[in-house]
């Protein structure tokens, strides 16, 4: 029941982290923003590598080269014909299902 909140509370700090962040690349972010924001997106970023590295390291084994994020990996393993099919299954779910509905640009992966 545990791991369900914390990926439950992970995939709501991810909806507002790339929110913030794809505000920040548009120019929409005044330095106040940033200021406050910065915090709050440097451990969320710290905590997607981490994770890359150890829970999805166990699901889905070492990732391929300069995949250093989750989102990374996804793209990857979504995109490459050549991944097996357990990772591309678990990566088009993901990435269909539950990251480019909330990215604004609607195709985080």
């Amino acid at each position: 029941m545990t791991i369900i909140i914390f990926a439950y509370l992970f995939y709501i700090g991810f909806a507002a982290a790339i929110g913030v962040y794809r505000r920040w690349l548009m120019g929409a972010l005044n330095i106040l923003n940033i200021l406050l924001f910065a915090p709050v997106l440097i451990a969320f970023a710290l905590t997607d590598v981490v994770l890359n590295y150890t829970v999805f390291l166990l699901l889905m084994g070492i990732p391929p080269d300069r995949c250093y994020t989750i989102s990374a990996r996804l793209g990857f393993y979504h995109l490459n014909p050549r991944c097996t099919e357990y990772q591309r299954a678990v990566a088009g779910f993901i990435c269909e299902k539950l990251l480019n509905p909330i990215d604004p640009s609607g195709s985080h992966c």
